[in-house]
């Protein structure tokens, strides 16, 4: 299930089982002892939050939230006199686009809260004394494009030396209620920003929107490109801290960013029909699908750029459990521009029983480093960071092996891969006539009989089973019961042999 979703969508997720009804109840309690956490406070006579303390938590998540994208000729930050460098000539500014002055700061649908402050990116630049010449450029809904809030953006955008340009996806784009079937924006913005391109060359893109939007199609009209979701109520800060260079990006897309909405695996099984969609691409869900296949994505999942550079060194993984295991890297900001960075640790499995992904995102971790400064970060993996689901086990299954630890700020950026090997969980189920052979190969009890069973062929006592690359195609996946097929009356004999000793061993 997505991480926000939709009281219909739980109802259809429990009737097609995608949730059960233990999972629906542990949803529901989860609610139910946030409400208490909330009530002894609640109870207080008189009780007052800290308004400002509020807001300053929202300030610093909406900073730590913002992706940047793009950064060509080192466009961002900008100056802005006084507040940001007193030594430096002040850049005349431009701000176009109607979500600088009407920020979409949260979901549609029942996700509508009343928040306790509110500040739109016009405001602060109001509050710090920033000056800049603001067109809306557009309206935030779908109707066709207003000529002449377009001209007045034109003339704007020609008049400064850079050009904030504020666009994304109003709340009739995306809400609750109803599915998206564009990755695009509306296209008069796209249409605005080409215009104010061919005005002025200086042009930072801010988006505003929910879920990810096309990129690739409009990026060749900016040099700069900030990704800043729904900034919540104080999104505005935020973006002046980043803009102006308070602060250094360091948000990482928790979403792939495709190049065509139809490079998405979930496109071979959406809309659906008749009323039910299949979840068909099981395991392969975002990242993992594009890297596992090797899809070409406009920005990688994990991605975001900084002020800053950093590198990654001594990394290490050392085996602290049966099957768990301790990561270790050396982080250091080679730059001179304090900032943070985030170490990304993904597990590749090797040969596994099942369909895996490529890698799989498994830990993290956001390191805040002053300029030149070297730290190392340990990051420690449970055994559910290299397990998966396993339905004939219906549990957590840990495959004895060699896994690849790699280590990156990406998806697609790794630093240095390292191996662990694990004993597995040893986890088997009982072997019958109904089982395979190559089931009865990996099991621990079942291997030592198929070692006694060739034995006995060489020995004469059952009839020896051909060893060649063809007999074992067929072998491998047929339940033992099926060796009469090949064999006759000694394979009769083999699968007998094999169910009694196996009644021995696993006494």
């Amino acid at each position: 299930m997505p991480p926000s979703c939709t009281d219909d969508q739980i109802v259809y997720a429990v009737r097609d089982g995608r949730i059960t009804p233990a999972q629906l109840d542990r949803m529901a309690q989860g609610m139910i002892d946030l409400v208490n956490k909330t009530r002894a406070a609640m109870s207080i006579d008189n009780y007052r939050f800290d308004v400002n303390a509020h807001d300053e938590v929202a300030h610093q998540a909406a900073t730590e939230s913002i992706v940047m994208l793009k950064n060509d000729d080192a466009i961002l930050p900008l100056n802005a006199g006084p507040v940001a460098n007193p030594s430096a000539t002040p850049r005349k500014i431009a701000v176009i686009g109607e979500f600088a002055r009407t920020p979409r700061y949260q979901g549609g649908g029942s996700s509508h809260i009343t928040p306790t402050k509110m500040t739109s990116f016009l405001d602060t630049l109001a509050e710090r004394g920033i000056k800049a010449d603001f067109a809306p450029g557009f309206t935030l809904d779908l109707e066709p494009a207003d000529p002449a809030l377009e001209s007045e953006a034109v003339e704007t955008a020609k008049n400064a030396d850079v050009v904030l340009m504020f666009l994304g996806l109003p709340e009739a784009a995306e809400s609750e209620g109803f599915d998206r079937d564009t990755l695009d924006m509306p296209a008069k913005q796209i249409a605005l920003l080409e215009q104010v391109a061919a005005a002025n060359q200086n042009v930072v893109v801010v988006l505003s929107n929910g879920s990810v939007v096309s990129v690739a199609p409009w990026a060749k009209n900016a040099k700069g490109i900030l990704e800043s979701w729904l900034l919540g109520q104080s999104g505005g800060p935020a973006l002046a801290d980043v803009i102006f260079g308070q602060v250094s990006p360091s948000g990482k897309l928790a979403q792939s960013i495709p190049l065509d909405i139809n490079d998405d695996p979930s496109m071979t099984n959406w809309p659906g029909e008749e009323g039910h969609v299949d979840y068909g691409e099981g395991v392969f869900v975002g990242y993992r699908y594009y890297d596992t296949y090797g899809k070409a994505v406009d920005y990688p999942f994990g991605y975001g750029l900084s002020y800053a550079t950093f590198e990654i060194a001594d990394v290490t993984a050392a085996k602290t459990g049966a099957n768990t295991a301790t990561v270790t890297a050396t982080v250091t900001n080679t730059s001179d521009v304090d900032a943070a960075e985030t170490v990304q640790v993904y597990v590749a499995p090797g040969k596994a029983d099942v369909a895996r992904p490529k890698h799989e995102l498994k830990g993290f971790t956001k390191v805040f480093l002053k300029a030149g400064e070297s730290k190392t970060v340990t990051i420690d993996l449970d055994e559910r960071a290299f397990a998966y689901w396993s339905e004939k086990y219906n549990d957590w299954h840990v495959e004895a092996g060699e896994y690849a630890i790699e280590v990156g700020v990406s998806s697609r950026d790794i630093a240095d891969t390292v191996a662990v090997a694990l004993d597995g969980d040893g986890k088997t189920q009982p072997l019958t006539e109904w089982s395979t052979y190559g089931e009865w190969e990996a099991d621990p009890f079942g291997a030592k009989i198929v070692a006694a069973v060739a034995a006995a062929g060489e020995a004469g006592e059952l009839t020896k089973l051909p060893d060649n690359a063809m007999m074992r195609m067929f072998l491998n996946p047929m339940p033992i019961n099926s060796l009469p097929t090949l064999l006759g009356e000694g394979g009769k004999k083999i699968a007998q042999f094999m169910v009694d000793e196996y009644a021995k061993l696993a006494k």
